[in-house]
């Protein structure tokens, strides 16, 4: 038979370890009650706010994307028309990108509008404007290759209107440097030409030179190598 085990009266007098500690807590969540509470609530409402702006933001996305496919759809009917749009008809198409980035600056259809902005001013001549449009794009623009690289070319050609031929080379540098094939051939091609209008004929050379190595096919491939000719006398 099993031995019983012994319980002295000091044992008996001993505190309960549950009970202490369940005191301990209850005396703990009393005192420090307020706290405790008012930081739940505090987690609970940032939860609920980051669920909200996150609804809200998408709700933008989708509003923003309506009004720019509007404006774009407006803009590819002044280009692809068999006439030259006139200068009430893209400012009208612009004043519809303007609304786009005014309310949803944030949004990619808020960012890209600054790319077609840029676009009308090229298309209107005003030069500078344009620079400053693709400028502000690249500085949204994220890590889309594509954009930038539009963004990139659009200003050169800015720059080229005005005759700023060390600006427009740098612009299309930036294309090489971001290793796009299909747009190498035509950065080499518009290099070749700022190079030609600065007087460096040894530059312009070997850029209209890569181009007809890259792109020998094109349809402008001819004049090109007449200009090669030229060149090399």
């Amino acid at each position: 038979m099993a031995r019983r085990k012994k319980i002295t009266i000091k044992k008996l007098r001993e505190p309960d370890e549950f009970f202490s500690f369940t005191d301990e807590a209850y005396h703990f969540l009393v005192q420090y009650y307020r706290p405790i509470v008012t930081a739940g609530i505090i987690l609970l409402v940032a939860v609920l706010v980051i669920i909200l702006f996150q609804k809200w933001e998408k709700r933008k996305e989708i509003d923003a994307e309506k009004r720019f496919a509007e404006a774009t759809q407006l803009y590819q009917g002044i280009i692809s028309a068999n006439r030259e749009g006139s200068p009430s008809e893209y400012k009208s198409v612009s004043e519809k990108f303007d609304e786009v980035i005014a309310k949803f600056p944030r949004t990619s259809a808020g960012k890209l509008s600054l790319l077609y902005k840029g676009n009308i001013y090229l298309q209107l001549g005003e030069f500078e404007g344009a620079i400053k449009e693709f400028q502000a794009f690249l500085q949204k623009a994220g890590k889309v290759k594509l954009y930038q690289l539009l963004a990139a070319e659009g200003m050169g050609y800015a720059y080229e209107e005005m005759k700023d031929y060390e600006k427009a080379l740098h612009a299309y540098q930036k294309i090489l440097e971001m290793g796009e094939s299909f747009e190498t051939a035509n950065a080499h091609l518009n290099m070749g030409r700022c190079y030609e209008k600065l007087g460096k004929n040894k530059e312009a050379l070997e850029n209209y030179q890569a181009f007809i190595k890259i792109s020998g096919k094109s349809p402008v491939a001819n004049a090109v190598l007449r200009k090669i000719s030229l060149l090399e006398k």
